[in-house]
Order: C-alpha cells, then structure tokens, then sequence
C-alpha cells in the first residue's frame, strides 16, 4: 500500500510538472516595449515555456509577432528594418512613389480639402488640424504581408496560433476595452497600437478604436480570465501618467486620455519585471539593441527565481521545431481574385482596372506596387487591404476596402525672400472619380518678379497600362530686377518683361513606378518687351512670338524635397519641334514696318540631378544638363537671347535673367557637396560650370552673331543653410557668379520658388 501511495504521489507530480502553464502578459509603452523582446529570448534559452501572451500596444506587436512564429532575433530583425521604420514614420519607399499621378509639384504648403458629400452640402474638413501626424497608408498594407499568412492557419481562431494570444484596444465611444480573440489579425494589433494623433484609428465591427492602453495598457485581467495560468510573467515598460509638464505635449495627452492602470502581479501568481527607461522616448524606435539587451539582461538577473518556480522545461530544440511546423503550415502569399468594397460599380471599375490581375495569380510584389499606385490618386481617401485564403482557389482573396472622395482643395504657398522673388500662391483644385479619375484645377501667383494664372484639367483613363489627357492654359509674365534697380544698369540687356500666353494638350503614360512619358501640342503668343540699348533710347521695343510646338517628355522623380532635396534623382529629357513667326516693333519708330521672319526649328534639352549618399552625414549630389536648338538668331540680339535656353539650377537663378548663362547650345555640369547638421538641417554647396557651343553676341546695329566655339565657360557657386520642415523649406544662401552686374548675391528664402514652365521648356 506505501509503494502504490509512492508511486501515486509520483505520478501526481509528474503530472502537475507537465500540466503547469506560463502566461506573458506584456505592456504598452511605444518603444520601450522593445525591451519585451530581451525577456522572451532569455527565457526560451532557459527552457521556461510560454504557453499563452497577451498584450497592449507595442506588447501586441511583440506579442503578436512571438505568437505568430517569429523568434526573438526575426523580431529583432523586423524591429530594425527600413520596413518597420516606414510603418512607424508613414513614409513611402522611393520605389513605391508612383511619379505619374504626382509629376506636377506645386508651391504650397498648406491643403484645405472641403469635401462634396452631394449637391447642396458642402463639409470643412480642416487639414491644418489634422487627425493622425503618421499617414495611415504605409501601415494599411504593412499588416497584410506581416500577418496574413499566420491568420490563415489559425483561421481568425487566436487561440489556434503558435502561442494562443490576446490583445486589446479601446472604444472611445463606449469608453471600454476591447478584447480580441478572434478575427483579423493584423487588425486587432493595428487596433491596439493606435497611439492617439500619431496613428489614424481602425473601425471593426461599426466600432472606431484606439490604442487599448487608454484603458487596459497591462492586461493581466485578460490573462487571467481567458487562460488562467498558474503562473504569470509580466513585463511592464510604461506608468500611469505623470503630473503633466507645460512644455511635454505627449505628458499631456496622456494625461487627458489614459486611465489608471494597475501594474502589478501578486507574488504568489508570478513574476513581475518593470523597467525604468527616462532616456527612450515614445517614438525611439532606433534603440532596439539597448533594449532589447536591457530585457534580456533583467531576466537573467532574476533567472534562477523564476526557473525555482517554474518547475516545466521546453528545449530550445523543441521550440524551433514547434515553430518550424507552424510556419512550415503557412499557405504561400499568391492572390488570384479582387474583391473592391465600399465604393460604388463605376469606382469599382477604376480600382479593378488598377488590380487589373483578377482571376489571375499574383505575387505579393505585384499586390503592392498596384497598392501604391492606387493609393497616389487623391481621390482615394485610404485602401484598406486583406488577404483571405480560399482553400478552394490555394491562394488568397485580396479584399479591398475603400474609401473615395469627391474633393474641392485650397492651396495656399508661395515664398517669403529677402530678395525681389516674394511670392504669393493660390490654387484650387477639384477631384472627382467614376470609372475615370479627373481632375480640373486653377493655379494663381503674384510677386514682384513673376505673376501666372494657368487652369486646366486632367483625366486619367485606368487600363493596364494607365494613360492621362490633359488639357492646360497659362498665361504669365517674368520682371527681371534686383531690388528696386534693373538688374544690369550697363548696355547689356536689362530691365525686360516676357509674357506668354499657351495652351497644350497632352497625353501621358506611366514608365515604371518612377517615370512618365509625355507628348503633345501646343500654341502660343510670347510678347518681350524690352529697351535695347539706353544710351539710344528710353522707350520699349517689342517683339512677339507666334508658335506651335511638338513636344514629347521623358522623366522619371525620386527627389526629396522641391526646393533642397539630398536623396533620389530626376532626369528628363525632351524634344520638341517648333514654328512661327516673330514680328518686331521698335519702341524709337513704333509705325515702322519690320518684315516679320518665320521659322522652323527643333530643340532638345536634357537634365540629370541625382544624389549619392557617402555616409549618415555627408551626401554628394551631381548635375548635368544640355541644351541644343538649331533656331536661327531673332530680328536683334536682345529678343535672341531672351528666348535661347538658360542655365537656371539654383533658386536665385531662376528670378534673375543673366546673359552669361544663355545659349542655343550648351553642356552644363555641377557637384553638390551636403552636410546634415540634422535630419532637417543641411548645409549645402553647389558649383556649376557652363559652357556654351557659342556665345550669343551683339553687334553695333544690335543684330546677332555668334562667337567661334568654345571661346568662353562660365562659373557659379552657391551655398546654404537649408532647412527642411515638414510643410515648407528655409534657406540663407550666398553666391557668386562670374559673369554679372552683381557677383556676389545673399539672401534668404522662405516657401517653394515654383513656377509654370515657359511654353519652349
């Protein structure tokens, strides 16, 4: 009878051993959380299992990731991806920026969208109060690849994955906790990593929903009543607001929003490790080494503890081969059919024609660089993408939830300078979508040296190889001075006006994800009026210009910045074939007949700007730029080299006419040396040298001739403090010139210095 209580008591143990389970309950705390990651890796190489996770904010994106088969150095790994620093920053990957939808860059910095929700109402939606600092775009399609495959072996079933998990967000509305324990996967984390302000909040189940550390930022409560344990591992990197400071808007956000939060685990249920972090911010999700190993290193400390605790061990071997079955389980992310919600047929019909695969297998890459090409329209509000398997098909279903709107924008731009080029910018812009996407836009400037009115619209046509007509008017005048003096004040050519009046119509086509191609016709009217020679007279002469043109355009963009960019390259190349005939009329003798001189002429311009990053704070940009037009010289030597191509590469150039930098032909090439005193703070250097074919010269009767070739070069340099913020940029900048009235030039710009191209550009 003793040996059968022995071996009963034996066997109970044995038992007890086995049955004892291990919950994880992580945090919230932005990237503190990270520190979560240390703690799970010391534990699997302790043999301490985890049989169940849940967790709040950054601890359901580490949670989630653990319990869906990641292992600790995978989710380092993602952690210090350019991937993960995308979803976090909201930005879009160079390759993915879709240049054929964003190709004409405008001078504003601030968008005032009123929204047309029919015929007789109209709705403010202020962009200059905005809901979420993070575009949402980036994160919407980040948690389809990331978690797609995972939620189809558990089948919406959290319960059913590597680890059974939970994770919680917060209902504003109804002021409650939500738990979630089935669904989409990427959804529930995305629900309950929603900082307010930062990240645009998710709607599931008609319930709008925030980070769930608003309400439950350690759910141990969750633990309990869903697994119940016998014992608990907490990890806590975040505490109940502080006293909030005037000078910490995050504090006090905070402090409006967030409910107190019991941060604690009886001694006898388990273990609790609570981090003090005062030096990582919120957003400091650059530090995941130090964090990571400031979580590893606590747990060891505390190792033997736990292990006395808890008495069950898992190899290491087992886990890998648990997790590799798992994953080994994972379906292959293909897709075969589009399903568009939320819009009506004839949107439908734009968005399928985008996702123009349909019954056709597709890869992930496939998936989003159409992703990213829909979600460039404006007309899109936001795509919402989910993948779900068809055990049918083999492949998933990618299902696409959209948001459109019909919209009215306000632009509002412009520059601030020290300099003449003051200028203020107005645009309005309506946007529509049926099964075309259409645009119809009004842009309006005025300043000192450049005033432009141009309107016009645009109407994209999706097929499988997406086109655009479009259909513009511009009418503007340049006034070349340097402060209240004309800009030369010698015989050169000086104190002159150029108006245009255009019109082109145009079609245009994608080339990659970066490039377009364009052509086209065009007619204009260019009116010069301008005083050849002061000593002789004071009074204007005018010549104009009547023209059509041929035109095609090849261009592909990845710049940075419009006005000071450091990454990423834009070339261009055009040609066009042109014709008219210029009439003269001289200011001295206004009645005097001059024959009017006609031509046929073709010209060809090229443009490289790129730039090469050398390390984290030095980038080498290098330019280079050509001109060849095989016009005949004008009826004068002024209105000749008015109207040959100029060499403009700087902000200040473009606002001053100089004479040294015209040529029917030239070559052009310039480095650009840029320091980064900040992510936002560079400071610049640029330096060109010019070199026309000949130079335009003028003779004693102020006719045109040519210089033999190659008889002159000429040089610039120009260096700024730039700075660019996020709505606009600034610049205190000094250059030189080696041929002009005025060879050193200082001056500072605030805005974007933008206008539209001249009708030969």
């Amino acid at each position: 009878m003793k040996k059968i209580s022995i071996i009963f008591i034996l066997l109970f143990a044995i038992i007890s051993v086995s049955a004892q389970k291990v919950g994880l309950v992580l945090s919230g705390g932005g990237a503190k959380g990270i520190a979560h990651i240390g703690i799970i890796k010391a534990l699997e190489e302790n043999g301490i299992p985890i049989d169940y996770v849940s967790g709040t904010s950054m601890g359901a994106i580490v949670g989630g990731m653990y319990s869906m088969g990641y292992s600790p150095d995978e989710m380092i790994q993602t952690l210090k991806s350019n991937d993960f620093k995308r979803w976090t920053t909201g930005e879009i990957e160079t390759n993915y920026k879709y240049f054929f939808r964003n190709a004409d860059p405008k001078p504003n910095f601030v968008e005032i969208p009123f929204n047309i929700n029919n015929i007789d109402s109209i709705s403010l939606k202020s962009a200059v109060l905005p809901t979420n600092i993070v575009s949402p775009r980036q994160m919407n399609y980040a948690y389809l690849p990331f978690s797609s495959q995972a939620n189809a072996v558990c089948g919406g079933d959290f319960d059913k994955l590597f680890i059974p998990f939970r994770c919680v967000a917060s209902d504003i509305y109804n002021k409650e906790s939500v738990v979630f324990r089935y669904g989409v996967l990427g959804d529930a984390i995305r629900a309950s990593m929603t900082y307010p302000f930062m990240f645009k909040p998710i709607t599931i189940d008609n319930r709008l929903l925030f980070d769930g550390g608003i309400f439950n930022n350690f759910p141990v409560d969750v633990m309990r009543k869903d697994f119940n344990p016998d014992f608990v591992i907490g990890s806590v990197v975040a505490h109940n607001p502080r006293r909030p400071d005037q000078r910490d808007i995050i504090m006090q956000i905070e402090n409006m929003i967030m409910t107190r939060t019991n941060y604690s685990i009886p001694a006898k249920d388990g273990f609790m490790f609570k981090f003090e972090t005062t030096n990582v911010r919120l957003f400091d999700f650059n530090k995941v080494d130090e964090l990571v190993q400031m979580g590893y290193d606590s747990t060891m400390k505390h190792i033997d503890e736990i292990k006395a605790r808890v008495s069950r061990r898992v190899s290491a071997q087992e886990i890998a081969q648990r997790r590799k079955d798992f994953k080994g389980r994972f379906p292959e992310l293909k897709f075969q059919r589009v399903i568009v919600e939320g819009i009506d047929s004839l949107q439908k019909r734009y968005v399928e024609q985008v996702f123009h695969y349909q019954n056709d297998v597709f890869t992930l890459k496939d998936l989003k660089e159409a992703y990213f090409k829909l979600i460039s329209d404006d007309k899109i509000l936001e795509v919402m993408p989910h993948a779900v398997f068809n055990s049918a098909t083999g492949n998933f279903d990618l299902i696409l939830n959209v948001k459109t709107q019909d919209h009215l924008k306000v632009l509002l731009g412009g520059n601030v300078s020290s300099t003449t080029s003051n200028q203020a910018y107005f645009g309005l812009t309506y946007q529509n979508l049926t099964e075309f996407a259409q645009t119809a836009y009004i842009d309006a400037q005025f300043g000192k040296v450049y005033n432009g009115l141009g309107f016009g619209t645009r109407i994209e046509v999706p097929t499988q190889k997406n086109w655009y007509m479009k259909l513009g008017f511009v009418w503007h005048k340049f006034d070349y001075f340097e402060g209240e003096q004309p800009f030369y004040s010698d015989n050169q050519t000086a104190n002159f006006t150029q108006s245009e009046f255009y019109a082109k119509l145009s079609a245009g086509f994608p080339v990659s994800m970066k490039g377009r191609l364009e052509f086209g016709l065009g007619f204009g009217v260019l009116t010069d009026r301008y005083i050849q020679d002061r000593s002789v007279s004071i009074i204007e002469d005018k010549s104009v210009l009547s023209l059509g043109s041929a035109f095609a355009r090849i261009e592909t963009y990845t710049l940075n910045d419009r006005m000071y960019p450091t990454s990423g390259y834009h070339h261009v190349t055009s040609l066009q074939l042109l014709g008219g005939e210029e009439s003269f009329v001289p200011g001295s003798n206004p009645i005097l007949k001059v024959p009017e001189m006609t031509d046929l002429w073709g010209q060809w311009r090229g443009k490289l700007d790129q730039y090469f990053p050398i390390s984290s704070k030095f980038t080498l940009g290098t330019y280079a730029e050509a001109a060849f037009s095989t016009r005949r010289l004008l009826q004068n030597y002024t209105v000749s080299l008015i109207h040959a191509p100029a060499f403009q590469p700087t902000p200040f150039t473009r606002t001053v006419f100089n004479e040294a930098f015209c040529a029917n032909q030239f070559a052009a090439v310039g480095l650009k040396p840029i320091y980064h005193l900040t992510k936002v703070l560079q400071l610049r250097g640029e330096a060109y040298w010019f070199v026309p074919y000949q130079t335009i010269n003028r003779a004693t009767d102020n006719t045109a001739y040519y210089s033999s070739p190659f008889s002159t070069s000429q040089f610039m340099a120009e260096t700024t403090l730039a700075l660019n913020f996020k709505i606009a940029s600034a610049g205190i900048f000094v250059n030189y010139l080696s041929t002009a009235a005025s060879q050193w030039n200082f001056g500072v710009n605030i805005g974007f210095l933008l206008f539209n191209p001249k009708f030969t550009d």
